[in-house]
């Protein structure tokens, strides 16, 4: 045991990871019950990008695309946002990718609930990053 008691950090805010001084660390804020498959992406103004997929189980058609953002020289991640809200089909494995001319496109499979045989890919692009 130790004398040092450590402050939490405030969820989705930028901490020094216990034990490594070369590391930072966050858990990014989420409403939903899981969440995986995060992707990040630099933006050419500086700002760092995350998406992921969330809702109450994979597979399930409440599973949607989420967004958060770190502003270049922020230590706290954005509010999620909502990217995608099919009540059809379950919404998942995103991927941003930055196309030449300065879009951003974000890239996500959407399947009916337990067939993966059923997945499309869709496409959200994005002219303000």
């Amino acid at each position: 045991m130790t004398d040092k008691i450590e402050k939490a950090p405030a969820v989705g805010c930028l901490a020094q990871a216990p034990g490594d001084s070369q590391r930072l660390e966050c858990d990014l804020p989420t409403l939903c019950v899981q969440a995986h498959a995060a992707n990040l992406m630099p933006l050419p103004n500086g700002d760092l990008a995350c998406v992921w997929f969330g809702g109450s189980q994979e597979g399930v058609a409440d599973i949607s695309i989420y967004f958060s953002r770190l502003a270049k020289g922020s230590e706290c991640w954005s509010v999620p946002l909502k990217l995608s809200d099919d009540p059809t089909r379950t919404e998942q494995n995103p991927i941003l990718f930055p196309a030449p001319g300065g879009k951003l496109w974000l890239l996500y499979t959407a399947q009916k609930s337990g067939n993966q045989d059923t997945a499309i890919v869709r496409c959200r692009i994005s002219n303000d990053n």
